[in-house]
């Protein structure tokens, strides 16, 4: 039972549920009670014991119907088999059927001497061929999915694997061994029935292994192939990004922020060291006459910071604004504060836009009124300065996303300069590999020396990198 209940979390985590261990333990407390012989029974269990909300509940159904399914007709399988044993031990005998039970006693003999190993028949050495002749299903079952685990069942990326995979867990178990056995049988007419058996079974035992293998494949390969095509798609330059993918590229960035999101939401971080908080500690001792049962310790306050950021969308860096600004947006719950400027000479700030309408219409719409102009670093920095310059604290994180190239104006960068000294930090993003600085119309060595961070960024990898960062300094 815990194998099978730890295999299908396992399979739930593969698909992107989170499953903590305490609701693992649940899950199979909760099991052992209801047990597994009621799938709807066990389905309502696992989904209230491991489903965070309804889109959770919705997918863990779907891939609890895909997990138990070659289960439940190996369940059907062995159940028919077994009532209809019990049905034969069950008939009475009579006297009219006496002749009959004698013949049947003959044959079943004749059955068992091939079925065992040790009886004065034709004797099967080959563990598999034992197994088989047993008609033991649960135990091939577990012996399959053992074979299926260290031959990489669920590591399947390609249909075509599907096949190697077979094979190997057909090895493993020992099909070479049994050919050989039954090679060897065959030489002796008398063991030719036994050998017709043998062959059944081992071709039942390969369909059984090509189900495991198609389950398998459709329960972690599916899931692969898009943690395959999100890691590419991580990695790509924003530059290069195909209008196609901007939907699928849109999701991804949220489903990062998120995450990040959730793991910088805490304000306070509470210590049960350092500086202890006297007053407290009397308050929580009063009951006590002075005992000190419960000591309290200061607490650290982590601010969050008051963000502006800068966005060059100008060309092929309009791409890369569209991304950073979806991306600062979805991390509101960390990042409440943020002040949006959209620049390609003249600078405008655009951090109303998002409140009026939601992220993807508002970055539209930025998009199609500011981007694709002239650059002009110079007329940008001295609108910035009439903007915001008297706002900015040393609480204040500037973030400039940008190429530098000005196109040969005046850089203006003692504007820079200013910024960088009031302000708390200031990081420029460059949508340029550093092979590229200072090259061409290039100006980044004037901007850099007022900078506490340059980084080169292009990816929704390095978004993540950089505002992760700035998150755990804060």
């Amino acid at each position: 039972m815990q194998k099978v209940i730890g295999d299908f979390i396992h399979a739930l985590r593969h698909h992107g549920l989170p499953v903590s261990p305490a609701e693992t333990l649940d899950a199979l407390q909760a099991t052992e009670l209801v047990g597994l012989d009621n799938p709807l029974r066990l389905k309502t269990t696992l989904s209230l014991t491991l489903a965070k909300n309804l889109q959770h509940r919705a997918q863990l159904e779907v891939l609890f119907d895909q997990f138990f399914q070659l289960s439940e007709e190996e369940t059907e399988a062995s159940t028919t088999d077994a009532e209809n044993s019990e049905k034969g031990d069950n008939e009475p005998a009579t006297e009219t059927s006496a002749s009959n039970q004698t013949e049947d006693s003959g044959a079943n003999e004749q059955q068992a001497q091939q079925n065992n190993p040790d009886s004065s028949g034709p004797q099967v050495s080959s563990p598999l061929a034992q197994q088989l002749l047993s008609n033991d299903q649960s135990s091939l079952q577990v012996t399959i999915a053992s074979a299926g685990k260290s031959e990489g069942a669920t590591e399947m990326q390609l249909f075509t694997q599907k096949s190697q995979v077979s094979y190997r867990i057909m090895q493993q178990l020992g099909d070479r061994e049994l050919n050989q056995e039954l090679a060897e049988l065959s030489e002796q007419p008398e063991n030719l029935a036994l050998v017709e058996r043998l062959q059944q079974a081992r071709q039942q035992l390969r369909e059984q292994v090509s189900d495991y293998v198609e389950q398998q494949y459709l329960l972690f390969t599916q899931k692969s192939g898009e943690q395959l095509r999100e890691n590419n798609l991580k990695k790509i330059k924003l530059t290069n990004v195909d209008h196609s993918h901007y939907h699928q590229m849109s999701r991804l960035v949220q489903k990062s922020a998120k995450r990040l999101a959730s793991m910088h939401s805490r304000r306070k971080r509470v210590t049960k060291h350092g500086q202890l908080d006297t007053r407290k500690t009397i308050a929580a001792n009063a009951a006590y006459d002075g005992f000190l049962f419960h000591t309290k310790w200061k607490s650290t306050k982590v601010d969050r910071p008051k963000v502006m950021v800068l966005c060059d969308v100008s060309g092929s860096v309009s791409r890369v604004a569209r991304f950073l600004l979806l991306f600062l947006y979805s991390l509101q719950d960390v990042l409440p504060r943020v002040r949006s400027f959209v620049f390609a000479s003249d600078l405008g700030e655009v951090t109303d836009s998002f409140d009026k309408d939601t992220i993807d219409v508002a970055i539209t719409k930025i998009m199609d009124e500011w981007a694709n102009r002239p650059t002009d670093y110079g007329i940008a920095l001295q609108d910035f300065r009439s903007l915001a310059l008297k706002d900015i604290d040393k609480k204040t994180t500037v973030i400039m996303l940008g190429d530098a190239r000005n196109n040969n104006a005046d850089p203006k960068s003692e504007i820079w300069e200013e910024v960088y000294k009031r302000s708390q930090r200031v990081l420029w993003l460059n949508p340029e590999g550093r092979y590229s600085w200072n090259t061409g119309d290039s100006v980044m060595r004037e901007y850099a020396p007022h900078c506490s961070l340059v980084e080169p960024c292009n990816s929704l990898r390095d978004i993540t990198r950089i505002l992760g960062t700035l998150l755990q300094r804060s």
